[in-house]
């Protein structure tokens, strides 16, 4: 999934370059505003062992304070790697949360952005109690997004850390909560996948 175009070399020695405030608002001014595309992530196909990718489609908006939202940021991509029964009933029947993420641009050609996500939080019921489940992500490196003002091609990528209950964040409901190459990102993209 990372052959998406958000390709490794993203953070090379031009990343330490201090950005202008003119190239800053002039990365700004070309990613503010409304976005819909694709989203990306981990789902095995119980029917097709092959199929390990499922797409949604997805809405968001960069707005005037440098920040990316997602109003509806969908439970789904995460189902999959769950290993709590209850916890996977329980977050399923859920409305989708709220992600909000601060943007750092690094590099104005292509515009090159990290991104701070907040944790998400979603109001489920389980094991017989209202709770909150709160996604949260990893940062530095493994959140971050390119936009190509020529070809209008706009690639973020959110990488999911932990899922903890209420406050308690010494357990993780995600399988694998540390980073390593089994990770897997949560792409979104507004380029046609289909072509």
């Amino acid at each position: 999934m990372a052959a998406m175009g958000l390709t490794s070399c993203l953070f090379d020695e031009d990343e330490n370059k201090e950005l202008t405030a003119q190239d800053v608002s002039l990365c700004f001014n070309a990613i503010k505003g409304n976005h819909s595309g694709a989203m990306l992530f981990e789902n095995h196909n119980p029917d097709d062992y092959a199929d390990k990718v499922d797409t949604l489609d997805i809405a968001w908006s960069v707005t005037a304070d440098t920040t990316v939202i997602i109003n509806r940021f969908p439970q789904d991509v995460i189902l999959d790697r769950i290993t709590d029964n209850d916890m996977k009933e329980a977050l399923s029947q859920a409305e989708p949360g709220r992600l909000k993420a601060l943007i750092g641009f690094y590099q104005t050609d292509p515009i090159g952005f990290r991104l701070y996500p907040f944790p998400v939080e979603y109001n489920i019921e389980y094991q017989g109690a209202a709770h909150k489940a709160k996604l949260v992500f990893w940062v530095n490196n493994y959140s971050y997004g390119q936009y190509d003002s020529s070809s209008k091609a706009f690639r973020m990528q959110f990488m999911a850390a932990g899922l903890y209950l209420d406050e308690n964040e010494s357990h993780s409901y995600l399988l694998n909560p540390s980073y390593d190459n089994s990770s897997i990102p949560i792409i979104i993209t507004n380029v046609n996948l289909n072509k």
